[in-house]
């Protein structure tokens, strides 16, 4: 009998197992489309395997325990965090977040039955607007039960990567010398807000009115808003556009952040938010920079407008 099945016993009465629409991250469970009392759903069935195989990551006591940790973050966030979320930064539904000692099931709603697919890069501008509206509402608010330091490449928790990067004669134009003054830069921004952590492409849904919901909150934390959009960017555009557009995108969201934040918190100064968070553009750059250096150098993702925003950086001397 699988895992879950006792987890879904004790909430649901009808339980009808349908197909597995994926596995999860190397074993770590899988994805089921179910019908639990003749509804539509999907349940995210988690259990994190005692070895993680993965080409590039280690196996150790420290990367088994980020990971458990991962999955108990984004219980917490669909329990405590995603019913009150905005109309203009929903996730999906969660019908369900249970746990047992180390197991998950997370029932969601099949959003595929609501007029929802997988976004594209049709909805880039209306994912950075539900970023904008994600961030200022959530602008100081305590991550409880979530990560204090929100992503999943920031320095404390990539020690690994960061041992393997080689060091430069030069300090003043090498990332592991300026590794812990970017990441304490960007922690302690004056504003900081909760970040989805993990905002790629991938990890949104939208419908035929560009409608966004957002899922995939293992990564969720404490941060500054400027990191996801730099994350998204990175799963979005190729070099070439990233150069000819990411301005241009970067000044749509702060457009609309300064729109959301009149709405979400008057009290805050707007323009004050923008203008800190827009410093940190560049140092966003460089952390996520320092993290694919040490974990797969020959990234796509590490390129010219990449190296161009590390040296930015870097040549301010932070």
């Amino acid at each position: 009998m699988a895992f879950y099945l006792p987890l879904l016993q004790s909430r649901f009465k009808h339980i009808e197992v349908g197909d597995t629409l994926t596995s999860l991250w190397s074993g770590c469970g899988s994805i089921v489309e179910c019908m639990l009392d003749d509804e539509s759903c999907v349940v995210k069935a988690i259990k994190i395997p005692r070895y993680i195989h993965h080409s590039k990551i280690k196996q150790s006591e420290f990367a088994l325990k980020r990971k458990q940790y991962s999955y108990s973050v984004e219980y917490n966030f669909y329990k405590r965090y995603s019913p009150f979320l905005p109309s203009t930064a929903k996730s999906i539904e969660c019908i369900s977040a249970i746990n047992n000692v180390d197991e998950y099931a997370l029932v969601f709603k099949n959003f595929t039955q609501h007029g929802f697919v997988q976004a594209g890069s049709q909805h880039v501008q209306a994912i950075l607007k539900w970023l904008a509206n994600f961030h200022a509402f959530n602008l100081n608010k305590p991550a409880n039960r979530l990560w204090q330091q929100g992503n999943y490449w920031h320095l404390s928790t990539r020690p690994d990567e960061f041992n393997k990067l080689n060091e430069h004669d030069d300090k003043k134009s090498d990332i592991k010398s300026a590794a812990h003054k970017i990441d304490k830069i960007l922690q302690t921004s004056h504003y900081k807000t909760l970040i989805h952590g993990d905002a790629k492409l991938a990890n949104f849904a939208a419908n035929e009115q560009s409608e966004i919901l957002g899922y995939d909150f293992q990564y969720v934390g404490a941060g500054a808003g400027i990191i996801d959009v730099m994350y998204f960017m990175t799963s979005c555009f190729n070099d070439e556009q990233l150069h000819d557009s990411a301005d241009e995108y970067l000044a749509y969201y702060f457009t609309h952040l300064k729109s959301a934040l009149t709405i979400y918190q008057p009290a805050i100064n707007a323009d004050d938010v923008t203008a800190q968070w827009q410093k940190l553009w560049p140092l966003a750059w460089a952390d996520f920079y320092r993290f694919l250096a040490g974990w797969s150098p020959e990234h796509l993702k590490i390129n010219s407008y990449m190296l161009k925003q590390v040296n930015t950086s870097l040549a301010g001397n932070i």
